[in-house]
């Protein structure tokens, strides 16, 4: 339980203290780079047998007719996967959010 907190606290804290660096360098606003990461990181911890899979089987199939797709697992998410994508949503819409409100002042 320990390590699973740990990760989700540092997988909401890395995202921001790279977009600080990066705002350090190129002075861009914390909150867009942030929830760029999100969601990046959002597409990474998507499940492997999700949309994005069969779209790229496919897409290869287009180029290679003899291209053979494997048997996709259809698992249910797990309650840790579901609530890393849970708090990713989150984290997204929250810092667009700020952003949001950063231009309109």
């Amino acid at each position: 339980m320990k390590k699973i907190i740990i990760s989700l606290v540092l997988l909401s804290i890395i995202p921001i203290f790279a977009a600080f660096l990066i705002n350090l360098v190129w002075d861009t606003p914390i909150s867009l780079l942030s929830g760029i990461f999100y969601i990046i990181l959002f597409l990474f911890n998507l499940p492997s047998g999700s949309f994005m899979s069969t779209n790229t089987d496919y897409n290869i199939k287009r180029v290679n007719p003899h291209y053979k797709a494997e048997k996709q697992d259809v698992n249910s998410l797990n309650s840790q996967s579901l609530i890393t994508l849970a708090i990713l949503i989150v984290l997204t819409i929250v810092s667009f959010i700020v952003y949001l409100q950063q231009i309109q002042n």
